[in-house]
């Protein structure tokens, strides 16, 4: 694993090259800090964009990631699976959520994998790091109208025109993108008024991390690259001319993911 490596990186969201290291959170070599000046945790090396599309790519890191919990936390993983039913006593699912937040229209899904997240009637766009994905999102797409590019997600994103989705979707993704600033400041330049970007990332500040520490389930090696609070995520949105929205205000101390909806700021002036 050393072998990939990734390069040193500055604080995503204040630029900042100073750090404190956090060796009880990381993963040799992998090595998760926080910025001294904005608090922001993220991954410090995170692989390079040419090992994303191949050595870990979701297909293969998912799989992988299953049975390194498995072995950790036996008993926990297995009570998991158990009860997941629960999840979906009161949740519409990603169709239902999407249906709720956006606008007829084009929408676009950051991460898109096989690209069949986006329900009917929206006409649906994505961008996908994996080449086999993007492929098979690709003619499902088509078939639907939009189309889906393989490329890394900033790169992606600035294929299209000013204004042109009515919704967003970066379900899952943010926590994975080297550059969630520029991603998000992209976002916000192709977001129609009006329109919405959902948001799921796991919630760094959840009382689960603060019990559970390093194994916490918001820990993947090393796939994820950013870890939110509500508030470094409600910073970085700001800066990128977006206003945050919490869907899951009530239960989110408890809540392993933060779920919220971003809208442009100008459209709202």
């Amino acid at each position: 694993m050393a072998a990939v490596e990734g390069l040193i990186r500055a604080c995503p969201q204040c630029g900042s090259e100073a750090f404190r290291a956090l060796p009880g959170y990381s993963s040799p070599p992998w090595q998760i800090v926080e910025c001294p000046s904005c608090t922001f945790v993220y991954l410090r090396n995170p692989p390079e964009y040419k090992h994303l599309v191949s050595d870990f790519a979701w297909e293969k890191t998912r799989v992988a990631e299953v049975e390194r919990r498995k072995a950790r936390s036996p008993i926990r993983m297995w009570l998991d699976s158990v009860t997941r039913w629960r999840a979906g006593i009161y949740s519409p699912g990603i169709a239902g959520t999407l249906k709720r937040l956006f606008t007829p229209g084009r929408v676009l899904d950051v991460g898109c994998g096989s690209g069949k997240k986006v329900p009917e009637p929206f006409v649906p766009f994505g961008v996908e790091i994996s080449e086999a994905l993007s492929r098979e999102a690709d003619d499902h797409m088509r078939a639907r109208g939009g189309r889906a590019i393989h490329a890394p997600a900033v790169d992606g994103v600035k294929e299209f025109p000013d204004r042109y989705f009515s919704g967003i979707l970066l379900r899952s993704f943010l926590e994975h993108e080297k550059q969630p600033k520029e991603l998000l400041e992209q976002c916000s330049r192709v977001l129609a008024p009006g329109g919405s970007i959902y948001v799921r990332v796991p919630n760094y500040g959840s009382l689960n991390r603060r019990m559970l520490g390093a194994k916490w389930c918001g820990f993947r090696y090393p796939d994820h690259v950013n870890y939110f609070t509500t508030t470094s995520l409600g910073a970085m949105a700001g800066d990128c001319g977006l206003k945050l929205k919490l869907l899951n205000p009530i239960r989110l101390p408890l809540d392993d993911n933060i779920n919220a909806v971003l809208s442009s700021e100008a459209a709202r002036g």
